[in-house]
């Protein structure tokens, strides 16, 4: 007989800052999601000790001479490829040819020189002249180039509904770094009064999402295309020993996702998993016999096969969302199984699955014609060679990620019931099938299974609704005749002055 099998999380160590602990600064944001996520932040870093602005010690260029130097006292600009050097005699001085740039315009509130028009996390030194020419542009896309100094580009770009506006796109190397100080600005001055018609083409006036949906969308891609290196770690701590206080979306990359990308559905955690595999409690008295977060632990005892049990190419492992099977690259054809570890319900009588999924490009149609959950009481070597039963009753996110995109956000499955199978060993199969004309991705993540013990005996309050000395009984201790049933279960037989257990397949 295979025994019960019960994988368990593998924590992954978050990355920590020199000197600080992330759990604890970040303490009060843990376990929160979306916009009330972001609000903790705000109020964890919007509390800074900025420097007086201009050159001088203790000003803004003495911060720049702490931040952005490098190698032989050259300044790091992040607009231009130019060659700048800070003074070996006044090192705190203005340098010349550069200005003070804000990565998001003070004319945006107004020119107020509050905390924000003083704020390291945004202001970066520049060249002079890129400094001018992007103006008080938004950062986008530029399709249509007006200036291009080998770095920055400025020019018109896609806003909001189609709209063309005036931007400013940073060099590869460097989207990511920006993309993660507009979300550091938009999450620490989220309670400004933003104004003006360039500020508005890229932002609202609310706590949540403060940034419009096109360029939060474009901003996850950045962070995701360009992830934070060493040079942004150095920058932050370099700031937070000026200022005390820091940029969480540098310190956890992922932050971003759960505020306004994929992950907004997940309570936050610092080292990325999923504080729990479903959002409902355990059943009442249950045991946990299956437990694999993909995301935290990858594929852990399951198997990704074909039907003939070779090693499947469609379901993947992916550190950001799971298991996921998607064959449009791979031919649009597929009908691959990622099949749990046997589990044991031979002492159970009953048990429930629940995961976490989201679905992709499905549109209309009905994801179940293309994605099966299954179980098995006889598999052994092969898919094809086993019988498998569909669970009932699975649920399928239906909420997009964003109002353009084809990808639900990621739900949960309902509690499934497994009762069926109690008394059996079994297999369960997600099942991913593709075809020319209908091939979408399914990301799965967080399995659990629950089972329910047999009781230990039956006691005559057990048996007293009953005086007949035959009798069947279901496993709630409910009469349902004289003779056992037909349907599948297990159920407790008093026949002959004997009781026993019965099991029906």
């Amino acid at each position: 007989m295979l025994a019960a099998v019960t994988v368990a999380l593998v924590a992954v160590a978050p990355m920590a800052a020199q000197g600080v602990d992330l759990n604890t600064y970040y303490a009060d944001a843990l376990g929160k999601k979306k916009a009330e996520l972001k609000t903790a932040m705000h109020d964890i870093v919007s509390k800074a000790t900025v420097l007086d602005y201009g050159g001088g010690n203790g000003k803004t260029w003495f911060g720049f001479y702490n931040t952005d130097r490098f190698g032989s006292n050259e300044v790091r600009d992040r607009y231009s490829n130019e060659h700048h050097y800070f003074s070996s005699s006044n090192p705190y001085s203005a340098v010349s040819g550069m200005n003070i740039e804000h990565a998001v315009a003070n004319s945006w509130w107004g020119k107020t020189k509050n905390q924000a028009y003083k704020d390291l996390h945004h202001l970066m030194p520049c060249e002079s002249s890129i400094n001018s020419s992007k103006s008080n542009y938004g950062m986008g896309k530029v399709t249509a180039v007006t200036t291009d100094n080998g770095c920055t580009r400025v020019g018109k770009g896609p806003g909001a509904s189609g709209y063309t506006i005036d931007v400013w796109e940073p060099a590869d190397k460097w989207k990511g770094d920006f993309a993660r100080v507009y979300f550091y600005m938009v999450t620490c001055y989220q309670d400004l009064n933003w104004e003006g018609a360039q500020a508005m083409k890229s932002l609202t006036n609310s706590d949540w999402p403060t940034l419009q949906p096109w360029a939060y969308e474009l901003y996850l891609k950045w962070a995701q295309d360009d992830p934070v290196d060493d040079i942004e770690r150095a920058r932050n701590e370099a700031v937070y020993k000026i200022q005390h206080n820091r940029n969480p979306f540098i310190d956890v990359p992922e932050l971003a996702e759960y505020i306004w990308g994929s992950r907004m559905d997940e309570a936050f955690t610092i080292d990325g998993t999923t504080p729990g595999p479903t959002p409902g409690p355990a059943p009442e008295d249950s045991t946990l016999l299956l437990l694999q977060n993909f995301k935290a632990a990858g594929i852990g005892d399951f198997a990704a096969v074909k039907g003939d049990g070779t090693q499947s190419s469609v379901w993947q492992y992916d550190a950001k969302y799971g298991m996921v099977a998607n064959a449009y690259s791979l031919g649009k054809v597929a009908d691959d199984y990622l099949i749990s570890p046997a589990i044991d319900l031979t002492s159970m009588q009953g048990a429930t699955l629940e995961f976490r999924h989201a679905a992709g490009y499905h549109g209309t149609a009905d994801p179940a014609s293309m994605f099966q959950v299954l179980v098995s009481s006889d598999y052994a070597q092969t898919p094809d060679e086993a019988t498998w039963m569909p669970v009932e009753g699975l649920q399928w996110p239906t909420e997009l990620v964003t109002a353009t995109s084809k990808f639900t956000r990621f739900g949960p499955s309902g509690r499934l019931s497994l009762d069926d199978f109690a008394g059996e060993v079994i297999n369960i199969a997600f099942r991913y099938t593709a075809t020319s004309s209908k091939c979408w991705a399914w990301e799965v993540d967080a399995v659990q299974v629950f089972g329910k013990a047999l009781p230990t005996g039956i006691d005559d309050n057990f048996m007293s609704p009953v005086e007949a000395e035959d009798a069947v009984f279901d496993m709630n201790g409910r009469y349902v005749g004289t003779d056992v049933p037909t349907k599948r279960g297990v159920y407790i037989v008093r026949k002959g002055g004997y009781t026993y257990k019965r099991f029906v397949k």
